[in-house]
């Protein structure tokens, strides 16, 4: 049985920039309160050890229109 997820709430700006995410060499620069944001809105991990922020299943499924 999955649990409710809450409906999430992002701005055109969040959703663009969770689609470069975790950022790569010579790509789009996120800035650091998007990245804060969506970490807390639970769609991208803390910092891991090499500085980067992964994505998070939850972040793929609204990254991909599923929620």
């Amino acid at each position: 049985m999955s649990q409710a997820v809450p409906p999430i709430q992002l701005t055109p700006e969040e959703r663009d920039h969770l689609w470069y995410m975790p950022q790569q060499p010579g790509g789009r620069v996120v800035p650091e309160h998007l990245q804060q944001r969506l970490q807390d809105l639970g769609l991208v991990t803390a910092p891991l050890a090499n500085g980067q922020r992964g994505i998070t299943v939850l972040g793929d499924k609204v990254r991909r229109g599923v929620i």
